[in-house]
């Protein structure tokens, strides 16, 4: 029987609180990445404001998925398992599971644990949640057959078949914990109602949405700030001077071409450090000309990687031939792929049978690097011929074609920082809600489905790189870049978790005074 017990949960771990120990900057260094502590020696700013690049537009755990949501959705609801920035997972809402053989696990759970509302949060409620989201097709669930309270502190879960990477799913925001009395109740958005450090004060769309503290909060190491707002200001540039103004504590994503003047600024840090977000050109294989595999082949050589990153990144990032993000288990970017080579590109174009001569539109969200990847790829594509139309839209409006399959071409990216079936299976695999591609391809089905569930650690390691080899030479997207993670804030923010893919944790950071 294989065993996994997460600590007994010693003082020490309690005041961390569970989380692990997160990757926290010495905000007095510039691009430092030293570990603070998050205790308060004196006094700090009420309010935290967060300057944003896009708006959250979902608070409903189950029926979003989208980063900006996720993140605040950090600050009001927990999970059954964490995922640490040192990529382990450890216990929130459990103090352990165990599982008894392949497909039974048991949980066991703190006492007293509480939602917003002040109510308990037990074993029920762990059930309830779960059994949401197998009825809402959620795909981090995929795999879970029954949930069974065992007691009001244990819960049983069952799944269909052995799973390398079941319970680190787990940790995933949409599966956070929700309160089956909440949404007995009748209330209008029982989904607001969760365990995290802070609740949803206000949300005005497009202007911010403020959290406060939870004053039921059950856990021993509750959130400093007393308010912690996301203010969206799309323009990069307008976020820099509102951090240089004061008018915000941290900016997102801040512009290349402000770089200079927030690194001179003695009262900013600007942070720094590999990413793992991969951006990538994508294809609709089911639309011509895109279901052409050699034109799709054509497109790939055709693409300067390198230039992108040095013209575009600044040199902040790393070309990519993988579809796996950086940093997962069995990343293997040393296969050749498909190198920039311009003749290539000609020969499969040739080859493919496809005339040039229409224009291909290429969709494109608003938000920052976009609108200067695209005209990069556009130039390039040029080059062989290719005449690309660039036609941008919101995020929101990029998926709903993406998904409605009225794509064509399009430029998206992809963070995954723990789990590789999250990559092959929400990317590639048939039916996925996330395979805006809509590649379906029984052979890296099968190939997916072995590198889940296989013991032998070797045979599965050979199982991951097959697929990801055979996923680059089938082209359903042209993996691009790994940008690196920038963010700039006020030189006196503590208490940081800053993951490289962007999905922060702002659960315990603060402005100290």
């Amino acid at each position: 029987m294989k065993k996994f017990l997460m600590l007994a949960l010693s003082a020490t771990l309690l005041l961390t609180g569970c989380f692990g120990a997160g990757e926290k900057k010495d905000s007095g260094t510039k691009d430092s990445s030293k570990t603070e502590t998050t205790a308060t020696s004196g006094g700090h700013k009420e309010e935290l404001i967060i300057g944003t690049s896009a708006d959250i537009n979902n608070l409903d755990l189950q029926k979003q998925q989208d980063a900006v949501n996720n993140i605040v959705l950090k600050l009001t609801h927990e999970t059954l398992v964490f995922f640490t920035n040192e990529g382990t997972f450890e216990p929130r809402l459990c103090t352990s599971w165990e599982f008894e053989d392949d497909t039974h696990i048991v949980f066991k759970l703190h006492d007293g644990m509480k939602f917003s509302d002040g109510s308990p949060l037990t074993a029920e409620d762990i059930k309830f949640t779960y059994d949401m989201g197998l009825k809402n097709e959620l795909s981090v669930l995929k795999g879970l057959k029954q949930v069974d309270v065992v007691d009001p502190l244990t819960i049983k879960l069952t799944i269909d078949s052995y799973s390398n990477e079941f319970v680190q799913s787990l940790s995933s925001v949409p599966v956070s914990i929700q309160s089956k009395k909440a949404y007995e109740s009748g209330m209008k958005e029982p989904y607001l109602i969760g365990s995290g450090p802070y609740k949803l004060e206000k949300w005005e769309p497009d202007e911010y949405v403020t959290f406060v503290k939870n004053e039921n909060y059950w856990g021993d190491k509750p959130g400093v700030s007393e308010r912690i707002t996301f203010k969206p200001i799309k323009e990069a540039s307008t976020r820099a001077i509102a951090l240089q103004n004061g008018e915000i504590d941290v900016c997102i994503d801040p512009s290349m071409d402000n770089l200079p003047d927030l690194e001179k600024d003695e009262n900013v840090t600007v942070f720094t450090k590999p990413g793992t977000r991969l951006f990538y050109l994508g294809f609709n294989v089911t639309k011509a000309p895109w279901d052409n595999l050699k034109l799709r082949q054509a497109v790939a050589h055709a693409i300067d990687r390198k230039g992108i990153i040095d013209v575009v990144l600044q040199g902040k990032g790393l070309p990519q031939t993988t579809v796996l993000n950086r940093g997962l288990w069995s990343f293997y970017d040393d296969m050749p792929g498909f190198p920039y080579d311009v003749e290539k590109a000609k020969a499969a174009l040739k080859e493919s049978g496809y005339t040039p001569g229409e224009k291909l539109p290429l969709l494109i969200s608003n938000e920052t690097d976009y609108s200067q990847v695209a005209q990069f790829i556009q130039a390039n594509l040029k080059e062989i011929g290719l005449d690309i139309e660039i036609q941008t839209v919101e995020p929101a409006t990029l998926k709903t074609e993406c998904v409605n399959l009225t794509q064509g071409l399009y430029l998206w990216r992809w963070n995954e920082d723990s789990k590789v079936d999250f990559v092959f299976r929400d990317l590639f695999y048939t039916g996925s809600k996330s395979n805006y591609s809509h590649f379906s391809d029984p052979k890296a089905d099968e190939l997916t489905d072995l590198v889940l569930t296989e013991k032998d650690s070797q045979k599965r390691l050979e199982d991951s790189k097959q697929l990801q080899e055979y996923l680059v030479e089938q082209v359903p997207q042209v993996p691009l870049y790994i940008k690196d993670l920038l963010i700039a804030y006020n030189k006196n923010l503590k208490g940081t978790y800053l993951y490289g893919g962007g999905n922060h944790d702002w659960r315990f950071a603060y402005v100290e005074q």
